[in-house]
């Protein structure tokens, strides 16, 4: 799933049947894309950026960083 995705495209008033029809696929093909089911191809990706007006981080790049905490032996 790319929340970022979801929510830049929701910012700028895109249903995801119109996002389909500037890539080239259905609807149902990029609610699968936009929901992590199928992966979008690197063409697709770069038309997104260029319709969305933003660079790949701002879009596609995920923060997993965990905070791990320790104890201390004593």
């Amino acid at each position: 799933m790319y929340p970022k995705l979801i929510g830049k495209r929701n910012e700028k008033r895109i249903t995801q049947e119109q996002m389909g029809k500037l890539l080239g696929i259905s609807k149902n093909n990029y609610n699968l894309k936009e929901n992590g089911k199928l992966d979008f191809s690197l063409t697709e990706v770069k038309k997104i950026l260029d319709i969305l007006k933003s660079d790949y981080n701002e879009i596609f790049f995920e923060e997993n960083v965990t905070q791990k905490s320790y104890k201390e032996d004593g």
